[in-house]
């Protein structure tokens, strides 16, 4: 199949199909993974959320501290320089909520993920798959989606949320707060500004695009990670991969995205 598109198409349509080869195997791998861990998991069971848990706290809590410096920066570079060009208060809020709300805040959450939980995510099921660890679970009888995969996907969901919301709360935020104490008192009234400018449709623009991010981050990362066979020569390969193609991803939704909005 792929040498007759080839044939007819050339380089671009074998790589299109390639690409959607990829996603039909992403998407089928994640959705098998998710529909075990919600068939198994007890609502009031804390051991059935422990894993997810512990992926929340290393995807997101940990990252806070790097978030936090980046939001500051990104306060600074583009939302007091932006309060300080413009004049219209009515443009200025519009062009925040859509820069630093809708694309830099899921963007470079999204970034910071997978150069640290994606990476590692990647890299220790790697090491599992090779050290046939993961042979071990499933010959005792453990489901490794309800146990590994699904709760490493989900944590990573929620943390791209979570941490796309406070990287844009503190950015705008920051930002405002400079322009209030080093050019006018007049723009602390921002801040009310900012509130009654995120419309629902944005809100569920920001949310869709945030869970979307992260569970292909997630879904990444883990189909990468279980890739690596015999070699271990594969674990960086394959990190490498999941790196790539989780950033090309991000790209490509927030494209679609944005057509979508016009």
């Amino acid at each position: 199949m792929i040498n007759m598109v080839n044939n007819i198409t050339g380089w671009s349509g074998s790589f299109f199909l390639r690409r959607l080869n990829y996603l039909i195997d992403l998407v089928t791998f994640s959705s098998f993974a998710l529909r075990d861990w919600f068939k198994s998991v007890r609502l009031f069971d804390r051991y059935s959320y422990r894993s997810l848990v512990s992926q929340i706290i290393f995807s997101g809590i940990d990252a806070l501290p790097t978030i936090l410096f980046l939001a500051l920066i990104t306060g600074f570079v583009f939302t007091f320089r932006m309060i300080a060009l413009f004049d219209s208060i009515a443009d200025t809020v519009t062009i925040l909520n859509h820069v630093i709300a809708l694309e830099l805040g899921p963007m470079i959450a999204g970034i910071v993920l997978i150069s640290r939980t994606g990476s590692a995510i990647t890299v220790d099921l790697g090491n599992m798959k090779l050290h046939k660890e993961i042979e071990a679970l499933e010959l005792m009888g453990i489901d490794i989606n309800k146990f590994l995969i699904a709760p490493r996907i989900l944590g990573v969901t929620i943390s791209q949320l979570s941490i796309s919301v406070f990287f844009t709360m503190v950015t705008l935020g920051a930002g405002i707060l400079l322009s209030g104490l080093l050019l006018s008192p007049t723009y602390f009234k921002y801040f009310s500004d900012m509130v009654s400018g995120l419309h629902t449709h944005l809100l569920f623009i920001f949310v869709i695009k945030n869970l979307l991010f992260g569970l292909f981050i997630g879904a990444i990362a883990c189909y990468h990670g279980l890739r690596v066979d015999a070699s271990p020569t594969e674990v960086p390969q394959q990190t490498q991969k999941a790196i790539v193609n989780s950033i090309l991803m991000l790209f490509i939704i927030d494209g679609i995205i944005a057509v979508l909005m016009i």
